[in-house]
């Protein structure tokens, strides 16, 4: 299992502990308040070099600690049952690092997560890419579609998304895409622009595993 369901055969601890720098380039200005949806153990906050007022929300008991201890403001539990608890119209930035893919009603949750921000307020986030080259090679390939702890293929998503079926997403939840573009972690960029001219008509997306977008709120 994984940390959007039950703590029990959670995966090793390095799955709670990332930074992401590569996400937090997303953030426009110095948000003052800032929401954390699936905050794990607060990695990504080391990224934030100004002083603000950082909240999470996190499932997992002992990442929610590790959390706190890194300073932030934690609401424990799933998203949806701690929603009330969280302040409205207060959040400059919310972050949802690969969070939605694990939410049954996705199309909800960025309705709902609209309260929350305050005026002028903007969302980024990642989701994993269902056309990254392995998955696809698995699936046309080997003929197989294999559930595992961490990645593409985590055992706990419960929804898949493309670029174009995630742009389809955030416009249907009426929000301005100010950013949605493959990535992935910078020690393979070299690699993957490299290889970038041979991937043209299958589409270099599928060399990303990832997708990092930026979102403004229209209503």
């Amino acid at each position: 299992m994984c940390r959007w369901t039950m703590e029990q055969n959670q995966p090793d601890k390095h799955y709670y502990e990332l930074e992401r720098s590569e996400i937090a380039r997303l953030i426009v200005g110095q948000p003052k308040n800032i929401l954390d949806v699936g905050c794990a153990s607060g990695f990504f906050k080391r990224n934030i070099s100004w002083n603000c007022d950082y909240h999470g929300v996190e499932p997992v008991h002992d990442a929610a600690s590790d959390a706190r201890g890194n300073g932030i403001t934690v609401y424990e539990g799933l998203y949806q049952d701690v929603e009330r608890q969280i302040p409205d119209a207060k959040f400059d930035l919310v972050v949802c690092n690969d969070v939605i893919e694990h939410m049954a009603d996705p199309w909800a949750f960025l309705e709902g997560i609209k309260k929350k921000l305050a005026p002028g307020g903007y969302v980024i986030g990642s989701l994993p890419n269902v056309r990254y080259l392995l998955n696809l090679r698995d699936l046309l390939l080997r003929k197989d579609w294999h559930y595992v702890e961490a990645g593409v293929l985590d055992r706990t998503h419960l929804r898949f998304f493309t670029l174009k079926s995630a742009r389809r997403l955030f416009e249907e939840c009426r929000y301005e895409i100010e950013e949605l573009r493959p990535s992935g972690p910078d020690r393979f960029n070299t690699l993957k622009k490299i290889l970038s001219p041979f991937f043209l008509p299958l589409g270099t997306d599928v060399l990303y595993m990832q997708m990092a977008f930026r979102l403004k709120s229209t209503i």
